[in-house]
């Protein structure tokens, strides 16, 4: 297993030890961060509650997932052509704006400055085109949970051409914060024993045996992790309660003096 030193948990106003954090989990010194309170509970429970009244006038941007419901621009919906995809991205950068008491973009980029090494942060854009900054999982009970997986996977598919040209896509990092837990079950599960290539497939691995870390957040905390290479999953959420959540992912730009982040 992995030094446990390699996973940081850390309160908000503590990252200055971090400055340089992004590019750490980059180079593979750190594989990622577990921040504490970005938002507050009583933030989140109000995300919660305009998040249950407004999903009807926000069906358009909701989709049946294996797990749940995702509300969010999708960027492989259509291939190659993200027509659909930044006309999405904008209704769901304007939902967020309602759906959040404190601007979302403005609290997570306070954080992520934080950990840049002075480099610039804003979300993905090329031209007039901008990528959303964020997607709102809702993982049902008894679903399975979100399946295994790592971002190295999906960066070759259509769609994601243009995000190639301004990114270093490959080994690019995930983030995500708890807006509700469930009653149990929802962890993130991260797999250290797993091959960088599987020669099985998924269904074949013996997950339950295979040296693990489980994390579970509480609501509000902010995890920043090394998500593109290691083989990671979210345990099967148990009980009444969905879990919800919101995040996306992160990268430098080619000359490294731009953080990018998307979803």
């Amino acid at each position: 297993m992995k030094p446990q030193q390699q996973w940081i948990t850390v309160d908000l106003n503590n990252l200055g030890n971090y400055s340089d954090g992004i590019n750490q989990i980059y180079r593979g010194e750190i594989d990622g961060f577990w921040i504490k309170q970005v938002f507050s509970p009583a933030e989140m429970q109000k995300v919660k509650e305009t998040l249950t009244k407004t999903q009807a006038e926000l069906s358009n941007l909701l989709s049946t997932q294996r797990y749940g419901k995702l509300l969010g621009a999708i960027l492989t919906e259509n291939g190659s052509d993200t027509t659909k995809y930044f006309r999405d991205a904008a209704l769901v950068r304007q939902a967020l704006k309602k759906i959040f008491p404190r601007d979302y973009e403005e609290t997570i980029e306070s954080v992520f400055s934080q950990l840049s090494g002075g480099r610039k942060v804003t979300v993905a854009h090329q031209k007039n085109d901008y990528y959303s900054s964020a997607q709102v999982r809702f993982t049902y009970p008894n679903t399975g949970g979100i399946r295994l997986h790592k971002g190295n996977e999906f960066i070759g598919l259509d769609g994601f051409e243009g995000l190639h040209e301004i990114v270093k896509l490959k080994d690019c990092l995930s983030y995500y914060l708890v807006i509700s837990p469930p009653e149990s079950g929802g962890e993130l599960v991260l797999y250290d024993d797993l091959p960088e290539e599987l020669t099985v497939n998924k269904e074949e691995l013996d997950l339950e045996n295979s040296l693990q870390r489980r994390y579970n957040p509480g609501v509000g905390d902010l995890i920043v992790f090394h998500g593109a290479c290691i083989w990671h999953a979210v345990s099967e959420v148990k009980g009444s309660q969905i879990r919800y959540s919101i995040g996306g992912f992160l990268g430098l730009s080619h000359d490294e003096q731009t953080i990018y982040y998307w979803a």
